[in-house]
């Protein structure tokens, strides 16, 4: 073989080796790069998913408003929302504006002060709430709750359309949730299941309105639920024990609509109270001091309510983790049961 021959295939062989090295270095700096994206996306994921159970990132702004429902009357209300501090009329955090709206109700003999709790925490969380006080606070009718959390919803679109109000323009005016405790927690159910309410997800914490020996109003519009529905209940609760939740649940919400039922183990009813009315509760001994203790019911509900909105609300899919399979159970929920609607 000539020198030129020699020369030919040791270029060859060179050529073909190099080419095989360049393959291979492609290739991994292809997988490297995959690697840094799956990364990146794994360590994105965590940091836009705040955990539910604890304060978000947004400052609370307030201020106070009042609207009639022609039946009922007048319902004062409190509109919170995202700000850059807390405070009255504080200034707006439109940063991730449009924010999707929860209108918030407490029970029978509450006014919204004693649920300022659920508001405050939504809104750290980026919601513009409307918690409302009913014009007869003692009323026995979940109607007249139903008929403040629809128009509620009326009120925040239109204090989104007022240029004067403070929250013009902040407002997501095509998504609304509600959540209500006893008699808030069953006009929470009713309005859910009245057509045109403009509801997209609720949670009745504790609710009223069934009766296992008659139907009433809200177990009828509870049978019309289509949106998605989380029922909470405390298992040590006297004034709407669990068997008078569960049913809701079991035979009246239909099976083709997402559901959830949770029992906080331990839990009772003014443990959904706001910490100071739950104190005076305790005081009065109008219900015995909550075993779990007022600060980890709080934890457990607002865990499952707040991934529940940022789920079926905002769309947050990372949120399902909390809310969905067996790694949601917390040690404190002696039920957990799900139902994923079609």
């Amino acid at each position: 073989m000539d020198n030129q021959s020699i020369r030919k295939r040791r270029y060859t062989i060179f050529s073909l080796f190099s080419r095989d090295i360049i393959t291979h270095m492609k290739a991994l700096k292809c997988s490297a790069t995959l690697l840094v994206i799956t990364m990146a996306a794994i360590l994105t994921s965590c940091i836009s998913i705040a955990p539910p159970d604890e304060p978000g990132a947004y400052h609370v702004g307030e201020y106070s408003i009042s609207y009639n429902v022609s039946d009922y009357g007048t319902y004062e209300a409190t509109v919170r929302y995202p700000a850059e501090e807390d405070g009255q009329l504080a200034s707006v955090d439109d940063s991730a504006a449009p924010y999707p709206g929860i209108i918030v109700s407490s029970g029978r003999g509450g006014g919204e002060w004693s649920v300022s709790w659920i508001s405050e925490h939504l809104v750290s969380h980026g919601y513009v709430t409307l918690a409302f006080t009913p014009p007869d606070m003692f009323c026995n009718s979940t109607t007249q709750w139903a008929a403040g959390f629809i128009g509620g919803i009326q009120q925040l679109k239109l204090q989104n359309s007022d240029p004067s109000s403070p929250v013009y323009g902040l407002i997501d005016t095509e998504t609304f949730g509600v959540i209500g405790l006893s008699m808030g927690g069953g006009g929470c159910l009713e309005a859910a299941g009245t057509a045109n309410s403009g509801v997209d997800a609720a949670v009745p914490l504790a609710p009223a309105g069934y009766n296992s020996s008659h139907t009433t109003a809200t177990m009828n519009a509870a049978a019309n639920i289509s949106v998605p529905v989380q029922l909470q209940i405390g298992s040590a609760d006297t004034f709407v024990p669990p068997e008078r939740v569960l049913p809701f649940y079991t035979d009246i919400i239909p099976d083709t609509t997402t559901k959830q039922y949770i029992e906080i183990n331990g839990g009772n009813h003014i443990g959904f109270l706001t910490w100071n009315f739950a104190e005076i509760a305790v005081l009065f001994e109008i219900e015995p001091e909550i075993s779990i203790g007022f600060e980890e019911q709080r934890r457990i509900s607002s865990r499952y309510f707040t991934a529940w909105f940022q789920y079926h609300l905002k769309g947050l899919k990372g949120y399902d983790r909390y809310i969905f399979g067996d790694d949601a159970v917390e040690l404190n929920v002696s039920v957990f049961e799900y139902n994923i609607g079609q």
